[in-house]
């Protein structure tokens, strides 16, 4: 967990850097853009993150796998622009030959596969044995990169959002589940008591220690709440 966690950090910290380059980069009119590498996370929830990335001619894409499980890098065929060579993790020719090769081109946790991009278009792409569940990714290739599309970056937020918890998305959820349960539980044991209290059974009456526990559950079931409503109104 704490190795994941410091490779997530590490994440974020490429990607500060990454994007106060380019704002100096554009502050100087002379200075031509530097080609950037992109980080898109591999996860235990079967997702890229973020699922969809737009970059500059001449900008890397590293997949880095922050889970446990393998995956692959395995562009469709069928989705690169014109002129564009097949390109895959374990380097094969084809996209048949990737899908028949495999386990060959897989990448085990912690480990990553990079791509530099020249031609502009779009590449779609999928890991091998998780397309079924669709595992699947796209990367934008265009002048100036994600800087001059406005919707790329917030969708590109929002899904690292979900990203930043193991499992994506859905791990989020689940975990904003679990802390709403265990507030309510922890509200529904005081009042528990509390009520017997009031009917007269003083060996049951709330003590100091659960006092202290419940308002505790029930600031952090409220700042839940609050979280969640921003977010929908976000």
């Amino acid at each position: 967990m704490l190795r994941r966690s410091f490779i997530q950090l590490s994440i974020g910290s490429l990607a500060i850097f990454s994007t106060t380059s380019s704002v100096l980069a554009a502050e100087d009119p002379t200075s031509s853009p530097s080609p950037q590498t992109h980080i898109v996370a591999m996860t235990d929830g079967m997702i890229y993150d973020p699922e969809i990335i737009t970059i500059a001619p001449g900008d890397t894409v590293r997949w880095l796998n922050i889970g446990k499980m393998g995956h692959s890098v395995t562009a469709y065929q069928n989705e690169l622009p014109d002129g564009a060579p097949y390109w895959a993790s374990g380097d094969f020719a084809s996209e048949n030959a990737a899908r028949s090769g495999y386990p060959l081109g897989d990448i085990p946790g912690g480990e990553s596969y990079s791509y530099t991009f020249d031609i502009e278009g779009e590449y779609g792409y999928f890991c091998v044995p998780h397309e079924t569940i669709q595992m699947v990714g796209k990367v934008i290739v265009k002048e100036g990169g994600a800087s001059t599309d406005g919707g790329s970056s917030t969708e590109e937020s929002s899904t690292q959002l979900g990203g930043n918890l193991p499992g994506g998305s859905v791990g989020a959820a689940f975990a904003a589940v679990g802390i709403i349960l265990t507030s309510l539980s922890v509200f529904l044991v005081f009042a528990s008591d509390l009520y017997s209290y009031i009917l007269g059974d003083p060996d049951t009456g709330p003590k100091s220690s659960r006092i202290a526990v419940f308002f505790a559950g029930l600031g952090g079931l409220l700042l839940l709440i609050l979280m969640i409503v921003t977010l929908i109104g976000s």
